[in-house]
């Protein structure tokens, strides 16, 4: 369960990265491997100009375009992770990359927003990477008491502080019962972050559901740029049947595609809608042993 305790502050550490895949939308894959990660590039394109001209501050996709969460443990504690794959044939830089279990994690841009109790965002640090066809683990606990619970390191750690905390509401735990769990970018300047991936793992209660942040423009630090409002979500994502109980995970068993998701019109990566995919396809439902640091089997080509 989340504990009560408060603390909040911002740090700064390196990280490492381990290994993980293609498939899914293979434009996407092509896409992102001439351009992978390069957060110079996520504001600007080759001749300087945004990468949407049609829409101002658009966020850019480049390399997220092959990432995709791959597990999520919510019990207990110690066990609790957040895993991340790169299913492309480049590596990825992650510096620009955020993860949340906030469900106004989209207000970044204008201001860290308040989130609740034992819900955090976090950003991966300067110098972040993730390999081609390779997994990070995200732990939520500290590094020690991970590795002592699943007999092997992460990659990160919020409580070990090799995340950068950017807000946290209190000692960072994930939700026995269930929690959204996102994976977003953000360039620190635009006024709109860019949808990764996202799953609605377990159940969560009302009050963890997302907001609808369909036509919410905000004023985000770059001042030169016009404002431009979030594209429709159209939220049609569905909690799982069940939590996975503790000490077991849930777990991507498949890619996204155009037959479990709408890949157009949305605020995601290349115009994806990530509140449409149909997870009851591409997550598991038999809930099984957590496998932090290895490439899925069935993102493997």
């Amino acid at each position: 369960m989340k504990p009560l305790a408060v603390f909040l502050g911002a740090v700064t550490a390196a990280g490492c990265a381990s290994s993980r895949v293609p498939g899914g939308f293979d434009d996407e894959v092509d896409a992102a491997a001439t351009d992978a990660g390069d957060p110079a590039d996520d504001a600007a394109g080759a001749d300087g100009a945004r990468p949407d001209a049609s829409t101002p501050d658009a966020p850019a996709a480049t390399g997220a375009a092959t990432l995709l969460l791959s597990e999520v443990v919510l019990a207990p504690n110690e066990q609790e992770l957040i895993e991340i794959v790169n299913y492309g044939p480049a590596a990825v830089d992650l510096s620009t990359y955020y993860l949340s279990d906030a469900r106004e994690y989209w207000r970044l841009p204008a201001g860290v927003p308040t989130v609740d109790t034992a819900d955090f965002i976090v950003r991966f640090p300067a110098g972040a990477t993730i390999p081609p066809r390779g997994v990070v683990t995200v732990a939520i606990d500290t590094a020690a008491a991970f590795t002592t619970a699943l007999g092997t390191a992460p990659t990160y750690s919020i409580a070990s502080g090799t995340m950068v905390v950017v807000t946290s509401g209190g000692v960072a735990t994930l939700t026995n019962a269930g929690e959204p769990i996102v994976l977003f970018q953000w360039d620190g300047q635009g006024d709109r972050v860019l949808d990764v991936d996202l799953v609605l793992a377990g159940v969560p209660s009302a009050a963890n559901l997302l907001v609808d942040k369909s036509g919410v423009a905000l004023d985000g630090p770059d001042a030169g740029a016009a404002t431009s409002a979030y594209a429709t979500d159209a939220r049609t994502i569905a909690p799982q049947a069940a939590a996975p109980p503790s000490g077991r995970s849930t777990k991507r068993i498949a890619l996204e595609s155009a037959a479990v998701e709408v890949a157009t019109g949305g605020n995601g990566a290349l115009g994806h809608d990530e509140t449409t995919e149909a997870t009851g396809t591409t997550w598991d439902t038999t809930f099984t042993a957590p496998t932090p640091g290895a490439v899925p089997a069935a993102l493997t080509p």
